[in-house]
């Protein structure tokens, strides 16, 4: 009888060396954030993305508010080197009203302020690190 009332406290106990186990698997990711500018002002709108160029596997972006921006832990980058580029457009969308009862009309494509060297041509590298706040400001001249 005293056998039987220990097996489930003994089972309980082999297995809690399999539970320890479980928790977040793989590289441990990093919030990254900081602040761009154009001109000397705050980035209205935009976005930054980060490219790995180390083969880690995170590939990330975020978009820039009030020249502001954030990409949360949980969603956050792998230690390494990453190519940064900055899309800033000029404000001008076909946003606006796309209810059928709208009036129609014509729609000025946006164009990009920030040079190439920011974007398509961009040779901005920064560097995800374990020990220090990872924090990149950009300013767009």
């Amino acid at each position: 009888m005293k056998q039987l009332c220990c097996a489930p406290l003994l089972g309980g106990l082999l297995a809690l060396p399999l539970l320890s186990g479980c928790g977040q698997a793989g590289p441990k990711r990093y919030e990254v954030t900081g602040k761009v500018t154009y001109q000397g002002l705050p980035v209205e709108d935009g976005i930054i993305s980060f490219e790995p160029l180390d083969g880690q596997g995170s590939k990330d972006g975020a978009q820039i508010q009030n020249g502001q921006y954030q990409i949360p832990r949980d969603k956050g980058l792998f230690p390494g080197r990453y190519r940064v580029s900055i899309i800033i457009g000029d404000g001008t969308t076909g946003a606006g009203d796309a209810s059928p009862d709208a009036p129609r009309r014509p729609v000025t494509p946006g164009k990009e302020r920030a040079p190439r060297a920011f974007n398509l041509d961009s040779q901005l590298v920064r560097e995800i690190t374990p020990d220090k706040p990872n924090t990149f400001d950009f300013e767009i001249p």
